[in-house]
């Protein structure tokens, strides 16, 4: 294993991505979240440098979809000023909060084009990718083990590194809250067991991996408090590591303890999250927030089915949302979070990827969540290779958390390992059809 100018950049890549709750969040807004903001330049400089710009099918979806709510959110700009002759909504002018949403998806595109081009061009050092991930593996390791130390101390765990220096008293990394570590510590758990096979490493590295691998599930699993994160292990990340191991020959063997030791986990985990539930569901505003914007997304959908692009989401969302809030269909629910977001345009969403997605794109985001996520899903699950199973586990936990519980605006891990899969996908046909040719 050797440190090297490769090495580098993917260490720099892997923690900016990782990074998101970066100061620079406290002077120009959510976008600031994380530092891939400040290397988004350098990353289109390099993809600019190329003499051809080879794009995947996935990156021209991701491109068709993004002009789509462009040119949806120019519509309901005419819309929303035809109706209240004014382009002010909640204090803040729709053409202005359209540019500054039209941002994330931008820099999105240039983060995953980057990591896809970059991974593409230096595939015969591969090596150096698994190397800098192995050492983010073990950098995720420590801080999580310090991070648990602390939270019986009064003490807020490196404060200097976070938008807000107050005490958090749960696990969230260099997240602004828990619910955002899920795909993290999901993708920093099978992504290095992913490449020790691919490149058949050393034993002892290989074994390494292993233990960090599990040590970082089970130190993050028992002090969890992150219901999205429980149930997603439940239904995805266990199920899947089971038909892992009924599939490996050499693993075979041991199947019914391993099938027994998951059940005991998955019954722990399943535990924990009915007693956070029961816990939680009429005390918490997380179940409030959750259920009235998901139900008012899907009503706006139902009004428009064609999407209302960015400038339509911040003119109709609230209403609809606050159509919902005087409704008795949510009385039993902590609301105090929710209807903040009737007065102001600042963190205005469903908190899910996949229902900010719905109202923004409509019927045409259904098409590309088809051809962008689950295709993708579909791809690698046709890969015969039994290893790609470490990559199918997380892009199945990345895309269930982007439609329960999360949005992927500044969750650039998630976007740089779907680069990834893109890669290996494409690298793995390719040399399919060599061997099929020969």
């Amino acid at each position: 294993m050797t440190l090297n100018k490769q090495v580098f950049i993917y260490l720099i890549i892997l923690f900016a991505a990782i990074y998101q709750d970066f100061p620079l969040y406290n002077y120009i807004g959510e976008i600031g979240r994380s530092p891939i903001i400040l290397l988004a330049p350098f990353m289109l400089g390099y993809i600019l440098s190329n003499k051809k710009i080879v794009v995947s099918t996935y990156v021209v979806w991701f491109i068709k979809f993004l002009l789509y709510c462009l040119f949806m959110s120019v519509i309901f700009i005419g819309v929303t000023y035809v109706h209240y002759e004014s382009f002010v909504i909640l204090d803040e002018n729709i053409i202005l909060k359209t540019l500054k949403m039209s941002v994330y998806p931008i820099v999105i595109l240039i983060t995953y084009q980057f990591f896809y081009s970059y991974v593409s061009n230096n595939f015969n050092s591969i090596k150096n990718l698994f190397t800098a991930v192995y050492l983010m593996q073990l950098f995720l390791v420590g801080f999580i083990m310090l991070e648990i130390y602390y939270l019986n101390n009064p003490k807020a765990f490196f404060p200097l590194f976070h938008t807000l220096p107050e005490k958090y008293w749960r696990v969230r990394l260099l997240t602004p809250e828990e619910s955002w570590t899920g795909t993290i510590l999901v993708i920093f758990m099978f992504l290095p067991v992913f490449l020790a096979h691919y490149l058949k490493v050393k034993n002892v590295w290989r074994l390494l991996v292993y233990l960090q691998s599990a040590l970082l599930f089970f130190l993050y699993a028992f002090v969890s408090q992150s219901k999205g994160f429980l149930l997603l292990v439940l239904i995805s990340v266990l199920p899947l590591t089971l038909a892992y191991l009924k599939n490996n020959k050499y693993l075979r063997n041991i199947f019914i303890i391993t099938l027994i030791v998951t059940v005991a986990v998955g019954g722990f985990l399943g535990y924990v999250l009915r007693e956070i539930i029961i816990d939680q569901i009429t005390t918490s505003g997380t179940f409030g927030t959750r259920f009235s914007s998901i139900t008012a997304a899907l009503l706006v959908f139902v009004l428009c089915p064609i999407g209302v692009g960015f400038s339509g989401f911040v003119t109709y969302f609230p209403q609809v949302l606050e159509y919902i809030l005087e409704s008795s269909l949510v009385d039993q629910f902590n609301l105090e979070e929710v209807r903040g977001y009737l007065s102001t345009t600042k963190a205005l969403s469903t908190k899910t990827a996949f229902f900010d997605e719905l109202m923004y794109g409509g019927i045409f985001f259904l098409i590309f969540f088809y051809q962008f996520f689950i295709k993708r899903y579909i791809n690698l699950n046709k890969i015969k290779n039994i290893d790609f199973y470490f990559l199918k586990i997380p892009l199945a936990f990345s895309i269930m958390a982007g439609i329960v519980y999360i949005t992927y605006h500044v969750k650039y891990d998630v976007w740089i390992f779907l680069a990834l899969t893109n890669v290996f996908e494409i690298k793995y046909n390719a040399q399919k059809n060599e061997n099929s040719s020969s």
